[in-house]
């Protein structure tokens, strides 16, 4: 009879070890799913902060351009 329950004991053991595990695995994955979410959005505010920069040296390449135009037509 102790023997029986041990061995019940034991396998409710390993199934309560299992469940945890799969329980752990998937905690684990979640995080590394909200890791790459967190990532991706982090490069694509990047991104969008570079594109913004690019645009705003473009906007005062533009505007130092036409200021040289308009000098050199008032020069002249």
């Amino acid at each position: 009879m102790f023997g029986f329950a041990k061995k019940l004991a034991g396998e409710a053991e390993q199934q309560a070890q299992s469940a945890a595990q799969v329980a752990a695995n998937e905690v684990s994955q979640t995080v590394q799913q909200v890791v790459d979410q967190a990532k991706d959005a982090g490069q694509k505010a990047i991104d969008q902060v570079c594109k913004a920069a690019e645009a705003g040296e473009e906007a005062v390449k533009n505007v130092a351009n036409q200021a040289t135009s308009w000098g050199k037509s008032f020069g002249q």
